[in-house]
């Protein structure tokens, strides 16, 4: 993705025009930061945190450590680009994410079998749907390695994000790939009226590692 590199060699860009605080770019680097201060500390990011940041944002943590704050940079042609100061980059696609820049460990590819299609999460809340994936693990390494997922709605479930309660539908997505011998549960909550993932639960690689996010601020 040509953009990734170019989108972490403006952030220096962003904080020489802030010097003047009156440009968009200057208001966008004083969000990127304040979302970098936002990801210090314990637990969860409260709610005066996320008020803080004007704009769609979203946070994650991987493997259960402090939740973090990015906030969307792009949404464009399905694919939202979420980002922070301290130049992580997340890729989503109706709430699953296709990749990442930053990580200890990053979801370097995700994409559909040639010839298939990969369809959104918020699909599944009319029936199941099974469908093949390649993903690419150069920590392994491997490459191109086909991975076998079905989507299944599985009922009603309301969650709590800063203090509010959500209506939701969870979907989990079962995916097994043979070489290498791997099998795991995604799972996201999708609202059923906007088909937007609220919050998600998602596998990184076959090492391990476990991704969740949570939207704090949706996009307008």
């Amino acid at each position: 993705m040509r953009r990734l590199p170019a989108l972490a060699a403006i952030l220096p860009l962003l904080a020489g025009c802030s010097s003047s605080g009156t440009s968009t770019y200057a208001q966008y680097y004083q969000v990127l930061r304040q979302s970098m201060a936002a990801s210090f500390g314990d637990g969860r990011i409260t709610k005066d945190q996320a008020a803080a940041i004007p704009y769609a944002s979203m946070g994650y943590r991987v493997n259960g450590a402090s939740e973090q704050l990015v906030v969307l940079a792009t949404d464009a042609n399905g694919e939202q680009l979420w980002t922070s100061s301290a130049h992580i980059v997340l890729t989503t696609r109706g709430g699953r994410i296709i990749r990442t820049v930053g990580l200890e460990r990053d979801i370097a590819s995700l994409a559909p079998k040639i010839g298939e299609r990969m369809p959104e999460i918020a699909a599944a809340l009319k029936g199941d749907l099974t469908y093949a994936r390649v993903q690419d693990f150069p920590s392994l390494p491997a490459y191109a390695v086909t991975v076998n997922c079905t989507l299944s709605h599985k009922g009603a479930q309301t969650i709590v994000i800063l203090g509010r309660g959500i209506a939701t539908m969870r979907v989990d997505e079962v995916c097994r790939s043979t070489n290498p011998r791997w099998s795991f549960t995604n799972i996201y909550w999708i609202d059923p009226d906007t088909g937007l993932c609220w919050r998600s639960r998602q596998h990184i690689d076959p090492q391990g590692g476990i991704i969740e996010t949570e939207i704090l601020r949706p996009p307008e």
